[in-house]
């Protein structure tokens, strides 16, 4: 578990685990310094864990390196601090792995959900959703990292995350093990992956998008990035043509004004970076 000033959310993540039979699994939580009442909470359920951690890193993607580099067990798999894995779901992923000599990764089944755990979308993973041609066009065609497992073999061929990598972390993770092994399709709800205000990829939508572009022309996505970049044109467009509408006044207006100055900004970056890797034409 890899999380930094999770104390609003970490509990009911921790409670979903409990959830779960433990026997034989490692929880080792890894906690990036933080401020508020995260490592409180963890230490009330400290019996839960093999080892907590709280220490300055830099950034999620260190803090789950470090978490998988202590880890011992033969199944990997992150939870963050505001996800939610469904009741006596592990127990089933390791039968899964069990059955199967080729299962190096196993991708179950998923609902992205309001904080209230209201459902805002069902993902379902086919096989034929699992092949790197098509999750090369993560944008439209994503994991949900939370119901994803994945063997420390694969993690081996594929890891460790880098760190310099943010938002799109583990996409570049999973495009890259789609490349050299088989992922596993299971039939099976395993995860909440909560979206509100506070996660990384709502509040810093912008720059997510960004970094999965890059991360798509490093695999060799070069039309994948170039259509993920014109998100944010689209984007920009669309608050543009609201502003100039003057459907918003007042301190709307002041705030959609900063906005649109934001993204334009980002797009501008994100010319340069895509020029600078040779994936836009002349």
């Amino acid at each position: 578990m890899p999380v930094y000033n999770a104390g609003t959310f970490i509990e009911k993540t921790i409670r979903s685990l409990m959830l779960n039979d433990l026997s034989g699994c490692e929880v080792i939580l890894m906690d990036g310094g933080s401020t508020d009442d995260t490592v409180s909470i963890a230490n009330h359920y400290k019996k839960l864990f093999t080892k907590i951690v709280s220490e300055r890193d830099e950034g999620q993607s260190d803090a789950i390196n470090k978490g998988f580099a202590i880890s011992t067990k033969p199944i990997l798999y992150w939870l963050n601090g505001d996800d939610i894995i469904l009741p006596n779901t592990l127990v089933k992923v390791r039968r899964e792995f069990a059955s199967r000599s080729n299962a190096d990764i196993v991708v179950g089944n998923a609902y992205m959900t309001e904080l209230d755990f209201s459902p805002i979308r069902h993902f379902k993973f086919p096989p034929e959703c699992l092949r790197f041609e098509y999750l090369l066009n993560y944008a439209q065609n994503h994991l949900v990292q939370p119901s994803v497992f994945f063997s420390q073999r694969a993690w081996k061929a594929c890891g460790p995350v880098k760190k310099d990598l943010h938002y799109a972390m583990d996409a570049d993770l999973f495009i890259g093990m789609s490349r050299k092994f088989e992922m596993i399709s299971m039939d099976l709800d395993i995860a909440y992956s909560v979206y509100h205000e506070e996660c990384k990829t709502r509040g810093k939508r912008a720059e997510s998008i960004v970094e999965l572009a890059m991360v798509q022309a490093a695999h060799g996505g070069m039309t994948e990035c170039k259509n993920t970049l014109n998100v944010l044109v689209s984007e920009f467009n669309e608050l543009k043509k609201r502003f100039d509408s003057n459907e918003y006044s007042g301190a709307a207006i002041e705030i959609l004004n900063s906005r649109i100055a934001a993204m334009e900004r980002d797009w501008k970056k994100n010319i340069e970076l895509a020029m600078r890797a040779k994936i836009l034409e002349e």
